[in-house]
């Protein structure tokens, strides 16, 4: 029997997956950008908490926001303050990343922990959702 919020949660975890799947390549090529692999980190960020919210039923603004995404979040489970960092770091690579002199370029060392923290909110939300609505991350 199909349910149609159950395939959304996961066509929101599926698009978090490739973008963060997109993140660790473009890491890992021969010729890495970082400024990428920062935006990909916090689209992934952006995509696994509105599966969550998808899960939860609320509705949200179109947002590159974490914080506030991770707000919205703390409404359900108080759990969501373990990823304040997490979001604060990668909010502004939404946008800052894609245009020249918004943000200095990103380092090797950024692009990693980029990665790092986006996988931590995918793991934390995929925690927090029920077992029928979870997918498992694809490397």
């Amino acid at each position: 029997m199909e349910n149609p919020k159950i395939d959304e949660v996961r066509s929101w975890l599926t698009k978090a997956q490739q973008d963060l799947n997109a993140a660790t390549w473009l890491l890992e090529s021969p010729h890495p950008l970082f400024n990428a692999v920062g935006f990909h980190c916090q689209q992934t960020a952006e995509k696994s908490l509105k599966a969550y919210l998808t899960w939860m039923d609320h509705p949200f603004e179109k947002t590159h926001s974490l914080v506030a995404l991770t707000a919205i979040c703390l409404q359900y489970s108080s759990d969501f303050e373990d990823l304040r960092t997490a979001t604060t770091t990668l909010t502004p690579y939404a946008v800052s990343t894609r245009y020249p002199g918004d943000l200095p370029e990103i380092s090797f060392q950024d692009a990693s922990n980029a990665v790092g923290l986006a996988k931590q909110i995918w793991d934390f939300v995929i925690s927090h959702l029920p077992q029928e609505a979870r997918i498992h991350l694809l490397s």
